[in-house]
Parts: structure tokens; sequence; C-alpha cells
């Protein structure tokens, strides 16, 4: 999805429009699982302000990924928001000179300019959204999933789904560190 910055009128825009679940099952490859059932709606508030453009933007992904108890599919929807700042890339790659409002020391004051420390960069004329997304989408994923709070998972020994029945098995693990000190006899 690309925007012309030129389409960026004094007061703003907003842009509604359906995410590709191509988009979204591309960004989830290389994580662990997750797939998309679908991808839902985005929306996207533009604003200009001086060469700079800020982004709102909002959506919610259906997807599925396994419970990492029992590893039964689980249904979740995965809201992503986010806010940033475009910088044109002429701005973004210039660098700090002598003249600029640190004292002379342009060079040793550190290694990026603090007023780009947060900036995207763009070509100027259009912001693709796609780059965008893929990385939110990414960024809003949960660490884990679990299917309920109280999940017992599976027995480590024969692989049953404690959620379901106790299969009987003995799960006393010992810490093989250990195992030695169980044989000895206090008097």
């Amino acid at each position: 999805m690309l925007v012309k910055i030129e389409e960026i009128q004094d007061k703003g825009l907003e842009l509604s429009e359906a995410v590709p679940v191509k988009l979204l099952a591309e960004a989830l490859e290389p994580s662990e699982g997750f797939k998309v059932i679908e991808a839902g709606k985005i929306t996207v508030r533009f604003k200009k302000v001086a060469g700079r453009v800020f982004l709102n933007g909002n959506m919610t992904a259906e997807l599925i990924a396994p419970c990492k108890r029992c590893l039964k599919d689980v249904k979740l929807g995965v809201p992503v928001s986010f806010s940033l700042r475009m910088v044109d890339k002429t701005q973004f790659d210039r660098k700090p000179s002598a003249e600029d409002d640190d004292g002379g020391n342009a060079e040793s004051a550190g290694s990026f300019d603090l007023d780009q420390a947060d900036a995207e960069p763009f070509d100027g004329k259009t912001i693709d959204l796609d780059p965008i997304i893929r990385e939110q989408v990414l960024l809003a994923l949960p660490v884990s999933v679990l299917c309920r709070e109280d999940c017992k998972g599976l027995c480590t020994v024969c692989g049953e789904d404690l959620n379901e029945k106790d299969c009987g098995c003995e799960r006393k693990v010992v810490d093989v560190r250990l195992a030695a000190l169980k044989d000895i006899k206090l008097n």
C-alpha cells in the first residue's frame, strides 16, 4: 500500500483499507506457529508537519497460535497500534554541522542525532505501508500463548493432554546432580 505525500492535505489524511492476508502471512513466516485467520482492516491517520509525516495506525489481526503448554491451537485477536514519525531521507542522512546548536562539538556529541532517534526514513514522495505493517504486527505478537490460564499441559512421560484426563504416569522429576544423595542414610 503506497501513500503519496501530495495526497496529505493540511487537515491530514485518513485511510481505512483491508490488509492483504498474504502480507501478514509473509510477515509471520519467521515466527513460530502463528498463522493468519483474517487480516482485518487497518486505519492510518497521516499528518504533515514541517517536512515530516506523522502516522497513527491501528488494526486487529485474527491469528491462530499453539498453546505453549498443551499445543492446541488458540484463536487470538492481536491488536496492533503504532505511532511513527517519518522523515525525508535527504533530511535523515544529513550530518550535524559545526553550526548546529551543540556548541561546535557535533562530531564528539554522539553517534546519532537525537532529533532523528525515533524517526523512520522515506523517499520524500511516497510512504510504503507494507513494511511498516509487517514490522508492527511482529512487534505486537504475544511472547507466549495459553489456551487458558490453568492449562495443565502435556505429560512429560507419555504426552497425554492433562487437561482431558490424568494419565497416571510417574512424573516426579529428580535432579540428576542430586540423585546420588537419595541413597545416603543418616543415623
